[in-house]
């Protein structure tokens, strides 16, 4: 079974993520509103371990969807920006103590999440979606799930999904990141995967991996937005106004031909 070498994999915690990030609100932050960062630097982050979104390069870059997203909203607000990556189950706590002005970082605007950050406008939609090897023929709907063995990477949507919703008819197994998880259902150690649609095609066409979408019935979907500390209304204009800009202008569009695929629509 072929490895997924090309991949980095990614370790998320939401609920430790949230809970530590409201814990940080009680501390005292820096807060930069968009005057401040004219001044200096707009400090975006993401994780750096979720291709093709963030990723290190074989040079030791940081690239992704999102880090050319992060330069183009930039270059718009007239910002010089320098993007970096930090380990995702403390991103938003370390963004609301102030060492970062944003996450770019292809993060759900969630319920539980708006408690810490402010998100603005989405800026491209992922939905979960349910993944079986190419031979299984047995899974066709939410029924089918029962004795059989489902894998999450830990943290994400598609984990908390599962373990809402699987009320002891399948057992879930959880991965530090989608390569490991992918990896785990080519050589048997799970029987069906949950994770999020547009990372899963695209390693699925890099990889030519023997992996199918199965249609389950309607599963979640999430609009992925940029979250920046709460109170912070030039930046969230700013970035609002620059985000309507790109798209307007063709520079999103050229930035998801170059990441996900030509003509591909993720919005």
């Amino acid at each position: 079974m072929k490895a997924f070498t090309k991949k980095i994999s990614q370790s998320l915690a939401a609920a430790a993520v949230v809970a530590s990030a409201v814990s940080m609100m009680a501390m005292p932050v820096q807060a930069r509103d968009l005057n401040d960062i004219r001044n200096d630097v707009f400090q975006v982050v993401n994780s750096g371990a979720y291709p093709p979104f963030s990723f290190v390069d074989i040079k030791g870059n940081l690239v992704g969807f999102d880090v050319d997203i992060a330069k183009a909203l930039a270059e718009k607000m007239g910002v010089e920006v320098n993007v970096q990556s930090s380990p995702w189950n403390g991103i938003i706590a370390a963004m609301v103590g102030g060492r970062f002005d944003a996450c770019i970082c292809s993060m759900s605007d969630t319920e539980e999440r708006r408690k810490a950050v402010t998100f603005t406008d989405p800026y491209y939609s992922a939905g979960l979606a349910v993944w079986v090897t190419g031979d299984t023929d047995d899974v066709n709907g939410l029924g089918d799930f029962s004795g059989k063995r489902v894998g999450s990477t830990l943290g994400e949507t598609g984990n908390q999904w599962a373990v809402e919703n699987a009320n002891g008819n399948w057992r879930n197994q959880t991965f530090q990141g989608l390569p490991d998880m992918m990896n785990g259902l080519t050589t048997g150690r799970i029987d069906i995967m949950i994770a999020d649609d547009v990372p899963v095609m695209v390693a699925i066409r890099e990889n030519d991996a023997d992996i199918k979408m199965v249609d389950v019935g309607k599963l979640p979907r999430f609009p992925a937005a940029i979250s920046i500390q709460k109170n912070k209304p030039e930046l969230l204009a700013a970035l609002n106004t620059a985000l309507a800009e790109i798209k307007a202008d063709g520079t999103y569009q050229s930035v998801v031909d170059k990441w996900i695929g030509v003509g591909a629509n993720i919005e």
